[in-house]
């Protein structure tokens, strides 16, 4: 195992292909959203059972990325971060060949365990090999990187579908992870220190069962979960949506979809200077008022007639914002209470929000009548519950509940 620190720090090109490789994971989810109108008709399946597309997907994730940080300690970064992004290369190469929706499905969950490897290592990796401030700067440098990702996606997913039908998309998944893993196998050294305590799982069960005890990290973690169901709820549907109403085809809406990520990333900068101007909490506050403004405004334009692009899209922009603004936010502020349990609070946090944006897809493709009703009244629960939410974590007083013990 390799400890040099200092000597053997990795340089900026590793660092650009740990986004890169981080970026993955989105740009599995964000790239297949153009093509789910075209794989429910190739499929022949109907919206509801279309869905498990985006829901096996987020799943996958919810579940496995606390486990990956366990096996890295165990096992070391290498193995892990190469055997993850491998399985993905399989899984995306087994959904190409899908020739059933169970099939697709399948390889879609095995695609996620995969790339779920992805953000854990890395900062993981980033954590052995820098001091802190050094750290700091080497994570905002990855997750910029990862920020193009999901603006990309859509686009080069729906013009692989135009091009050469929806296959295309897993043929350039299977291609980007070749790519990933062939850099790693020659760029990645191991960097786990030698006296790496590794986590248990009973130490994990503890350190969650800690957090879900503290109303403080509940109501941040499920302000975040339900904001992001929000955009989860149009994600299952947008695109037969948009098809439907104004005759898009995968490539203009992959292009549509890529403005809504600029939004989001618009939002997660705006963060930053606004809590520094007013402070989390009210900059929390100002977000969910903004999502309040876009939820209704999405609302008006499901019942227009003739239905309105601009109506809709405006609405989304803003809902998007509002979700980058408030994300970063919840997310370091579900962690802040309890430092001794960082690394389980960022797992468990995301994996709720995996969780609960996949039961959200779910009941959107089972409501789903082509028209934008049903995702309307879904949009205004989960906006009702986001704000529910942040309000018991705003009421949540005290001091942080404390490990005992055993508890990590």
């Amino acid at each position: 195992m390799i400890q040099e620190r200092a000597s053997s720090r990795p340089g900026w090109g590793f660092i650009i292909l740990l986004g890169i490789a981080s970026g993955l994971s989105a740009f599995g989810m964000a790239s297949v959203v153009p093509a789910l109108p075209m794989l429910s008709r190739a499929l022949q399946a109907d919206w509801a059972s279309t869905q498990f597309i985006v829901s096996a997907y987020l799943l996958g994730l919810g579940l496995f990325q606390p486990i990956q940080g366990l096996l890295c300690d165990r096992l070391g970064r290498r193995p892990v971060l190469l055997g993850g992004f491998t399985l993905f290369l399989a899984a995306s190469l087994l959904a190409s060949l899908a020739t059933s929706l169970l099939q697709l499905v399948l390889a879609r969950f095995l695609q996620a365990i995969g790339v779920s490897v992805a953000t854990v290592v890395s900062r993981a990796i980033v954590r052995d090999s820098f001091e802190p401030e050094p750290a700091a700067v080497a994570l905002s440098f990855i997750t910029a990187v990862m920020g193009v990702a999901p603006v990309i996606a859509p686009v080069f997913g729906g013009l692989a579908a135009d091009a050469v039908g929806w296959r295309g998309i897993f043929w350039l998944h299977a291609a980007m992870a070749l790519l990933v893993v062939t850099l790693l196998a020659r760029m990645l050294r191991e960097t786990r220190p030698a006296d790496t305590e590794s986590m248990t799982v009973r130490d994990l069960i503890a350190g969650a069962r800690v957090l879900l005890a503290d109303r403080g990290f509940s109501g941040h973690a499920l302000t975040y979960s339900f904001i992001s169901a929000s955009g989860f709820i149009f994600i299952t549907v947008g695109a037969a949506l948009y098809e439907r109403l104004f005759a898009l085809s995968g490539a203009e809406f992959g292009l549509l979809w890529s403005l809504l990520a600029i939004s989001y990333i618009a939002g997660a900068t705006a963060a930053g200077t606004l809590s520094r101007r007013l402070g989390r909490q009210r900059t929390r506050r100002v977000g969910l008022g903004i999502n309040v403004a876009a939820t209704v405004l999405f609302v008006v334009a499901a019942w227009l007639q003739p239905p309105s692009l601009a109506a809709f899209s405006l609405s989304l922009g803003m809902l998007m914002f509002a979700n980058g603004l408030v994300s970063p936010l919840a997310l370091a502020a579900a962690v802040d209470d309890h430092p001794q349990l960082a690394g389980v609070a960022a797992g468990l946090s995301s994996s709720i929000a995996m969780l609960v944006s996949m039961v959200s897809a779910i009941i959107t493709g089972l409501t789903y009548d082509g028209t934008a009703h049903g995702c309307a009244l879904l949009m205004a629960i989960t906006c009702a519950l986001a704000w529910w939410a942040m309000r018991r974590a705003d009421r949540a007083s005290g001091p942080p509940i404390r490990t005992t013990g055993g508890s990590p």
